[in-house]
């Protein structure tokens, strides 16, 4: 029957294998076809969005599909409203899908593949009165994770005289994960000072002021979406923007968090409808809007723990297993801000802008690079504008435009060599008039978690070695100190303990021998 228990544990991690970005190419042609919609004499630009709805690993591969809402605004051939010097502005939507497929490398088995999507470029052309083209470019981002685990030795027990030397070492494991979603509601009112809404052009949506606070079994979420609705007048064919900021929140049970952990947090728009409603005059002055934002929680921990460095016995002998092992550790998670800052020219240096109607923001991170205490980012803020011509029979424009940002967010204890996971975020952006230009500022939310990969030698088994027994072959030895020893490693080549050492020597504990001390060791090595 063995002499001694081994006690294991087992570290389930999550580690970053790779990195990757593949672009697809859109490109189609669409049709209106609904008759309510009057023939195009000019398309004046597009609002485009992405979605994933699903993924999966197929094999050898990861399919991604998604899909694609197109808004295209125009003006109507042969179509002037006599009550107002401008054009009457129509918007019609398009909808489409895609598919993309990421190849694994062979090494790559039970993966988790984070995936997120961001249109590049896109542009509308005129075809005929009833069609129109459109290009772009859509870059797939890629995250592949492996979900792994290792079991270690934490402690032996049994034998009264087996010494051991532990370590301690800082790990991450993933604690919890969840899906939560976020209802929201809103209701905005036109005020009588503007036009009844004859037709929605738009509603666009934008999460920002996110959070999320861990306690004790708990986690809570929290954030911001603002609503802007773009509409047409009923009276004078105007432009119009109504604003809503609706604050939402939700706690949910995560058992075996605690508030010292790490956290991650990302939100979506997952749906939203809206409709036109009466108000108490019967006019159309009301819009209801209810929305779905998915929040992803995920919680590490960072937790401190004992593992079996060495061990060995006076009087019996010890086998010991060995293995270094490779796996993820999270550096940290930072949220920092970045503001970008430009001014956009028009194209047509006649036009003078009479005023800005809506202005659109789509953030891109387009380079990172860690260094040591930093993390540098840079990244455009891809924007569209509409605005009024001044003195014009042509009444709108949209304008498009990219705003750079650059931050060297702080990052205490990052190294060179580590990596930067970097999601953006538009929390705000305004635009204003300057002479025949645009200035457009932009605030983006920066959400930096930094990890590496770490190598640790582990002691994986302890077991019982040959029976025979230890003899000492002299009653004492007077040894000199080397510059490397440590008393750990004379107490065992010596089959002696450390205990022994200090008494002997009157060290009273003390471990911080220096090379040339003279140390009396009873006993001598076994070779």
């Amino acid at each position: 029957m063995s002499q001694i228990d081994v006690i294991k544990e087992v570290v389930r991690y999550e580690q970053l294998l790779r990195e990757n970005s593949t672009n697809h190419v859109l490109k189609g042609e669409y049709l209106i076809r609904d008759s309510q919609y009057p023939d195009m004499k000019e398309v004046l630009g597009v609002d485009s969005k992405a979605t994933i709805t699903n993924k999966e690993v197929l094999g050898d591969k990861v399919m991604v599909e998604g899909q694609l809402v197109y808004i295209v605004f125009y003006l109507p051939k042969d179509e002037v409203i006599t009550d107002s010097p401008t054009n009457k502005i129509h918007s019609v939507i398009f909808t489409d899908k895609f598919a993309n497929y990421l190849d694994l490398n062979s090494d790559e088995h039970n993966i988790i593949c984070d995936v997120e999507c961001e249109i590049e470029h896109i542009e509308a052309n005129w075809m005929n009165e009833r069609k129109v083209g459109i290009d772009g470019v859509l870059t797939l981002k890629w995250e592949m994770y492996k979900n792994g685990e290792f079991e270690y030795v934490k402690d032996i027990e049994g034998k009264e005289d087996i010494q051991i030397k532990k370590k301690d070492e800082m790990l991450n494991s993933v604690k919890g994960e969840k899906e939560i979603d976020l209802m929201g509601k809103s209701m905005l009112k036109v005020t009588m000072d503007k036009p009844e809404i004859e037709e929605i052009l738009k509603c666009s949506m934008n999460v920002h002021k996110k959070e999320i606070k861990l306690v004790e079994d708990k986690v809570y979420i929290g954030c911001y979406c603002k609503i802007e609705i773009l509409y047409k007048g009923k009276e004078n064919k105007e432009l119009i923007t109504l604003q809503d900021d609706v604050y939402l929140s939700k706690e949910e049970e995560m058992p075996g968090i605690s508030g010292d952990m790490i956290s991650s947090l990302n939100l979506n728009i997952k749906d939203q409808q809206y409709a036109i409603n009466l108000d108490d005059l019967g006019e159309n002055r009301v819009v209801d809007v209810e929305f779905v934002i998915r929040g992803n929680v995920k919680v590490y921990s960072k937790d401190k723990i004992e593992m079996l460095k060495d061990a060995y016995s006076p009087t019996m002998n010890i086998d010991i297993s060995k293995d270094e092992k490779e796996f993820g550790a999270i550096h940290s998670v930072n949220n920092v801000e970045a503001t970008a800052k430009d001014n956009v020219e028009l194209k047509n240096s006649d036009e003078r802008i009479e005023q800005i109607i809506s202005v659109m923001g789509n953030p891109i991170i387009t380079d990172k690079m860690v260094d040591d205490d930093k993390v540098k980012v840079e990244g455009i803020v891809k924007t569209a504008i509409i605005y009024k011509v001044a003195g014009e029979e042509l009444g709108y424009g949209i304008i498009t435009g990219e705003i750079p940002f650059i931050t060297a967010a702080d990052v205490k204890g990052a190294k060179k060599g580590m990596n930067a996971l970097v999601k953006v975020s538009l929390e705000s952006i305004d635009a204003s008039i300057e002479g025949n230009s645009i200035s457009v500022k932009a605030n983006v939310g920066l959400t930096i978690k930094v990890c590496y990969k770490v190598k640790k030698e582990c002691v994986t088994d302890v077991i019982e070695g040959p029976s025979e027994v230890k003899e000492k072959k002299s009653s004492v030895t007077i040894y000199v100190v080397g510059q490397d020893d440590t008393l750990w490693d004379l107490a065992k080549k010596y089959n002696t303990t450390m205990d022994e050492l200090n008494r002997l020597n009157e060290l009273e504990g003390n471990e911080n021998i220096k090379s040339g001390d003279k140390l009396i060791i009873p006993g001598r090595a076994l070779f």
